[in-house]
């Protein structure tokens, strides 16, 4: 079945027989506007003008794939689709009232559709390739896949900026909070973002600089509440954790302490435990006690680079948990895992941030900063490169795993300017 997606394309295309269309009332019909696209509630083109046996209308279009999806989707009982002049459908299996219980002028698109655009369009549906195009993406023009590229990039930076805003909502829209909150779980990497997150939300930021000058009591607070500092304990430096932590805890009454089983070290680099971690972000919050300025000031790849080179204490340089010494000496988060930082932590902030403040300027940071960073390498990537698209940055790395993702998986090749050029091309 097309889906509405499909009809939409058409609609704003026109790629169908105009001449002489007639509503299947057999009145005829002569469109003078086909509207703009409405991605809010609502019908799904607004503005569009039509005229219907020599009488002008104004209003919105809906379209459907079913003339019965009207009552399906139950717009019979709702006033933003009262000033709908036009049901555009593929089959009209259904006649259709308004409110008024007055029939709406209904165009059927079966049998209007020009043949070779619905072939060309089945033939990206029935592909069972992974990239629906990849057989016809060389003849498509490079603006066109640049201009897609962005477009996908832009999408999955804010999408991840959405999580931002998950935590600003629950920090009432403290953005200082929230972007301890936030580079927190970002310290946590994959395994374990999710106890990272909560262990700041259960350390206030303003309590941590309250103890600017102090690492080993933030290390004491952070350590504590994540549950590491409830174990018998042999050595000094952890025996002067333990007791700073009860103090401090009784004293700023703090709570929803995380259990030491529910962080994760299975398959995990020493260098990538949560207790390395925790020290790493101790180590960084003393150093930029205003995490909001750390993120939003940020100007390009090496600056961002050089903020994130900070070193554990030294204890946790020659320890992967307490009482437990490490055989090699560590030292501050890798290249690889400050770059991680940049493109998942730093880049969803700026967006946020962009939106938040309604100014571009935020917006382009992070696309600058996507471009001066590396491509990552999996199988995403690997699979673009064969088609002969070059993924030099992550710029290039991550629009191409939202592309791949959100657009050739679930084969949304209609929304894709890719696609739609494919379709549209008579070549193809």
């Amino acid at each position: 079945m097309l889906p509405e997606s499909f009809l939409h394309f058409v609609w704003r295309y026109q790629y169908f027989n105009t001449s002489a269309m007639k509503l299947v009332s057999g009145d005829q019909l002569n469109i003078i506007k086909t509207g703009y696209l409405n991605h809010l509630a609502g019908p799904d083109f607004k503005e569009a003008e039509v005229n219907i046996e020599g009488i002008q209308w104004h209003g919105s279009v809906e379209i459907h794939v079913n003339a019965s999806d009207w009552y399906a989707h139950k717009h019979q009982g709702d006033t933003n689709y009262d000033n709908v002049v036009l049901h555009v459908v593929w089959e009209n299996d259904r006649q259709v009232f308004n409110r008024e219980d007055k029939p709406i002028p209904t165009l059927e698109l079966k049998g209007l559709v020009k043949p070779m655009v619905l072939e060309r369009y089945q033939s990206l549906m029935d592909n069972e390739d992974s990239i629906p195009c990849a057989r016809h993406l060389n003849n498509t023009k490079s603006i066109t896949r640049l201009s897609m590229l962005e477009k996908a990039l832009v999408e999955r930076v804010e999408e991840k900026s959405h999580d931002f805003n998950s935590i600003l909502e629950s920090s009432a829209h403290d953005w200082e909070e929230s972007a301890y909150h936030w580079l927190a779980k970002g310290f946590g990497f994959k395994t374990n973002a999710s106890n990272m997150l909560r262990l700041a939300q259960s350390v206030p930021l303003k309590v941590l600089t309250k103890h600017s000058n102090q690492l080993f009591q933030i290390e004491a607070l952070l350590f504590g509440q994540a549950g590491f500092l409830d174990v018998d304990v042999s050595d000094e430096y952890a025996y002067q954790l333990q007791k700073e932590y009860r103090f401090l805890k009784a004293k700023y009454e703090l709570k929803q302490k995380i259990g030491y089983n529910e962080w994760h070290f299975s398959k995990v680099r020493p260098a990538n435990y949560p207790t390395i971690r925790i020290a790493q972000l101790a180590a960084l919050v003393i150093t930029y006690p205003h995490i909001f300025s750390f993120f939003s000031e940020l100007e390009n790849r090496k600056e961002a680079i050089d903020k994130l080179d900070v070193l554990q204490s030294d204890y946790w340089c020659t320890h992967y948990a307490i009482d437990k010494k490490l055989s090699k000496r560590l030292g501050g988060l890798t290249k690889k895992s400050k770059e991680n930082i940049i493109v998942n932590t730093a880049i969803p902030f700026l967006a946020a941030f962009a939106k938040y403040k309604d100014d571009s300027t935020y917006l382009d940071k992070a696309l600058n900063l996507l471009s001066s960073i590396k491509a990552e390498s999996n199988h995403i990537t690997e699979l673009w490169k064969t088609l002969g698209w070059n993924v030099s940055s992550a710029f290039d790395s991550q629009g191409l795993i939202q592309l791949h993702n959100a657009y050739c998986i679930p084969k949304k090749c209609i929304e894709c300017n890719i696609g739609i050029s494919l379709v549209r091309n008579p070549a193809v």
